[in-house]
């Protein structure tokens, strides 16, 4: 049994919070110095932090190409012997960026997905097609003014490669859907149509759903606060 320092409560040795005062325990405290989570949570809350970091700079790259291009003296600029116009650099710059943003976090998705959603863990490779469809078309946006001024007849090229581009598309879209489809009977049977059954001596932990002895009142997995029915009816 393991003493709480802070009211002394003995709670069973796997407990990593107090079940009387939801104090983190001695010794059940992460060698980082953060108190121990499970592995999913923390791996949902990195990919979180990785979502909204992108969203936030595809928003900023958006607001500073739209400035940029704007200003009265960058409008209609062009540089001596460089065939496209100032305006046409910035637009190119900002989808580059926005390309390798979007590359890195596919990564990134591929590597925490699976960890943060293991029920979903399938759906990793048709999220990642519905990116990849949406890097094809920055790269054409990028791409387009450039190859308008470098190719002497560009109408036959850049129809040519429209045509392939909606090609892969589909074909990355429909492999996503057949994902998607495949994956929803794992999907649909994991979902609970009834509730838990919780005897009368326990309380069910609405964060992690742990059953806890009734006269707990903090889980003793996660530290979160317990509700009795009487709580959660009135929430």
């Amino acid at each position: 049994m393991i003493n709480c320092p802070n009211c002394n409560t003995p709670n069973s040795p796997e407990s990593r919070f107090c079940i009387s005062c939801g104090q983190t325990l001695a010794g059940q405290v992460a060698g980082n110095g953060e108190t121990a989570v499970s592995a999913t949570n923390f791996m949902r809350r990195q990919l979180g932090i990785a979502t909204a970091r992108l969203l936030i700079a595809l928003l900023l790259i958006w607001l500073l190409r739209s400035i940029l291009i704007n200003l009265s003296f960058v409008e209609g600029l062009r540089i001596p012997e460089v065939p496209f116009a100032v305006e046409q650099l910035i637009t190119f710059i900002a989808y580059a960026v926005a390309f390798v943003l979007l590359i890195g976090y596919t990564q990134t998705l591929r590597t925490v997905w699976a960890h943060a959603f293991p029920s979903l863990a399938s759906l990793t490779p048709a999220l990642v097609g519905i990116i990849y469809v949406v890097l094809l078309s920055l790269a054409y946006r990028a791409l387009l003014p450039l190859v308008i001024n470098l190719v002497d007849d560009p109408g036959d090229f850049v129809l040519a490669l429209r045509v392939v581009l909606v090609i892969l598309a589909i074909i990355l879209l429909s492999w996503a859907g057949k994902v998607i489809y495949d994956a929803l009977p794992g999907w649909l049977g994991s979902i609970r149509m009834d509730t838990p059954k919780v005897d009368d001596g326990q309380r069910a932990c609405l964060h992690c759903g742990l059953l806890n002895q009734a006269a707990m009142s903090y889980c003793g997995y996660c530290g979160h606060a317990l509700k009795s029915g009487t709580e959660v009816a009135s929430d």
